[in-house]
C-alpha cells in the first residue's frame, strides 16, 4: 500500500491539485464525511432530517443564505441552498447529492458500516462512495470559496435530497413536482460518472453519464391450485412448478443488442483501437468480443458495456406460501428491469412473450410497479460538457471525457424530464490498491470506503467547476 509521501508526489507529478491529502481543507472535509456517515440514513426508511440539518447547521455557520429544508414526508428532508450570484442573467448551475443510503448488513462487514472511521488512506462506511463521498466535496468546495470572499457570477444551488436509492419520488421527484423554483436552474451536476475506465495504468479516459437508463420494476405471478401439503399434485397445477420454469427460461433469454445514438457516442470518444470501437457499434461482434476481451484483460468488460446496449432483466425477489405444509395458491417473482432509451413496459411484455412462449406465457399475470421511469439522455453537444473536459485537462493533462449511458438510474431524471442539461460527473482516479472490478463493487457492496486523494480531487473539480461560471 502506497504511502501518504508516495500518493502526494505523484499527485504533484501527475496531477496540478490545490489541496494534497494532508492539506488543512481535505482534513476538514474527511472529519464531515465521517460525521455524515455516522448518521443512519438507510433507505428505507430514510431519516434524511437529521443529515439535512447537519448540513444547514455548517452552511449557517459559513455565512450562507437562502437555506431550506423540506420534507415530503416527516423526516424525509432535502436541503436547498441557493448562494445567489452577481449578474441576474448568467447561467446557474446545482450541484446535486443525494442523503440517504442503501442498507447494510453489519455481519457481512470487516468494519461497522456507519463507523465512518478515518484511515491513513480511506474514510469507511456506507455512503463514503454512494453519495455522501460526492456531497461533501461538493459543500466543501462552495465553503473554501465562501470563506475567501467568491461572489458567483450566477446562482450556485447546492441541492442535498432525500429518497434516491428507492427512486427519488420523495427527494426530487417531490422538489420538482412542488417546489420547482427553488431549483429550477441552467446545469446540473450529480453522480453518475467520473470513475477513470481501466485502460492501461495512465489511462485518461474518465466517463461523463449523459442519460439514464429507465426502470421498470415488475412483478410476475403464476396461480395453482392450492392445498395440503401431504397431498400429490400435477407440477402444471403448483405455482412454484410453474414459476421455477419462468425462471429457467428468463435465464436463458438475452435481451436482443440495439445501438443506439449513446454508445455510437461513447465509441467515437473512448481512447480504444478502430477495430475496437467497430465492434462495440457492431450487433453481431460485441458479446463475444467483450466475453474474450474480459478473460484477456481481467477485466469485467461485458459487466460495464452490455448493459449500454440491451436492457436488463434480473430476478431480485421470490415469494410464495404463509406455511409449510400449505401448497401456495400463487408464486410471484418481482424482477429489476432496467430499459434503453425508447422503451418502455410493452417491450418488457414482449421479452416475456418471446422468452416464455405462448403456453407458458399465459400462465402468468404480470404486475407494473409503479412509478415507471422512462430513460433519459442529453447530447455530449454542449458548452457544459466541454467546459467539464477543460477542466479536467487543466487537472490531469490530456485528460478525455468519455460520454455514456448510465446502466442505473439516479435524480438527474428528473431534472432531464423538464428540459435541463445534466451531466453525471465527480472525477475518481483509480485507488492502487484495488483492481477495476473491485472498486465498481464498493458502491451499495460490503467494504464502501473512500480514498482520500479522490475526495481530494473532488474538491479540486468542484472548487474549479463553480468559479469558471
Amino acid at each position: 500500500m502506497p504511502s501518504k509521501e508516495i500518493i502526494e508526489k505523484s499527485e504533484k507529478e501527475l496531477f496540478k491539485l490545490m489541496f494534497p491529502v494532508s492539506s488543512p481543507v481535505v482534513k476538514e472535509a474527511c472529519e464531515i464525511l465521517s460525521d455524515l456517515i455516522k448518521i443512519d440514513t438507510t433507505n428505507p426508511p430514510g431519516n434524511e432530517t437529521p443529515a439535512a440539518e447537519y448540513c444547514k447547521r455548517l452552511l449557517e455557520k459559513e455565512g450562507f443564505e437562502n437555506i431550506e429544508i423540506i420534507e415530503s414526508e416527516p423526516r424525509r428532508g432535502s436541503i436547498i441552498c441557493r448562494w445567489k450570484g452577481s449578474d441576474s442573467n448568467a447561467k446557474s448551475l446545482l450541484l446535486l447529492a443525494h442523503l440517504d443510503v442503501v442498507p447494510a448488513d453489519p455481519t457481512n462487514w470487516e468494519r461497522d458500516p456507519f463507523c465512518g472511521d478515518i484511515t491513513d488512506q480511506y474514510i469507511w462506511g456506507r455512503g463514503a462512495l454512494d453519495c455522501k463521498g460526492i456531497l461533501v466535496p461538493e459543500l466543501m468546495a462552495a465553503v473554501y470559496l465562501k470563506r475567501e470572499g467568491y461572489n458567483p457570477k450566477g446562482d450556485i444551488v447546492l441541492c442535498f435530497t432525500a429518497d434516491e436509492e428507492a427512486g427519488g419520488e420523495l427527494g426530487v421527484g417531490y422538489l420538482i413536482k412542488n417546489h420547482f423554483d427553488k431549483v429550477n436552474v441552467d446545469y446540473v451536476i450529480n453522480e453518475g460518472g467520473g470513475f477513470l475506465l481501466p485502460f492501461g495504468k495512465d489511462s485518461k479516459d474518465y466517463v461523463a453519464q449523459i442519460g439514464e437508463k429507465g426502470v421498470a420494476e415488475t412483478k410476475i405471478r403464476v396461480k395453482g391450485i392450492g392445498g395440503h401439503g401431504s397431498m400429490p399434485l400435477k407440477p402444471d397445477d403448483n405455482a412454484l412448478y410453474v414459476l421455477s420454469k419462468v425462471i429457467q427460461r428468463i435465464a436463458k433469454f438475452k435481451p436482443p443488442i440495439e445501438i443506439q445514438d449513446s454508445i455510437k457516442e461513447t465509441a467515437k470518444k473512448i481512447s480504444l483501437p478502430g477495430i475496437v470501437k467497430k465492434i462495440l457499434t457492431s450487433k453481431r461482434l460485441i458479446r463475444p468480443a467483450l466475453n474474450l476481451a474480459g478473460k484477456l484483460f481481467k477485466q469485467p468488460l461485458s459487466k460495464l458495456i452490455i448493459p449500454l446496449v440491451s436492457d436488463i432483466l434480473n430476478p431480485t425477489l421470490l415469494n410464495a406460501g404463509k406455511k409449510v405444509n400449505v401448497i401456495p395458491q400463487y408464486a410471484e417473482m418481482t424482477f429489476d428491469c432496467r430499459i434503453l432509451p425508447g422503451h418502455d413496459r410493452e417491450t418488457i411484455k414482449g421479452y416475456l412473450r418471446k422468452a416464455l412462449g405462448k403456453k407458458l406465457f399465459n400462465k402468468i399475470e404480470i404486475i407494473p410497479i409503479e412509478p415507471t421511469q422512462l430513460a433519459t439522455i442529453n447530447s455530449s453537444k454542449d458548452l457544459f460538457y466541454d467546459l467539464i473536459e477543460e477542466i479536467m485537462n487543466e487537472m490531469h493533462s490530456g485528460a478525455n471525457i468519455v460520454p455514456m449511458l448510465s446502466s442505473g438510474s439516479c435524480d438527474t431524471k428528473f431534472f432531464r424530464s423538464k428540459g435541463i442539461y445534466c451531466l453525471g460527473f465527480i472525477p475518481l482516479r483509480l485507488d492502487p490498491n484495488m483492481s477495476f472490478s473491485e472498486f465498481i463493487e464498493l458502491e451499495h457492496g460490503t467494504g464502501e470506503r473512500m480514498w482520500i486523494p479522490n475526495l481530494s480531487y473532488g474538491i479540486e473539480f468542484c472548487l474549479r467547476l463553480i468559479k469558471r461560471f
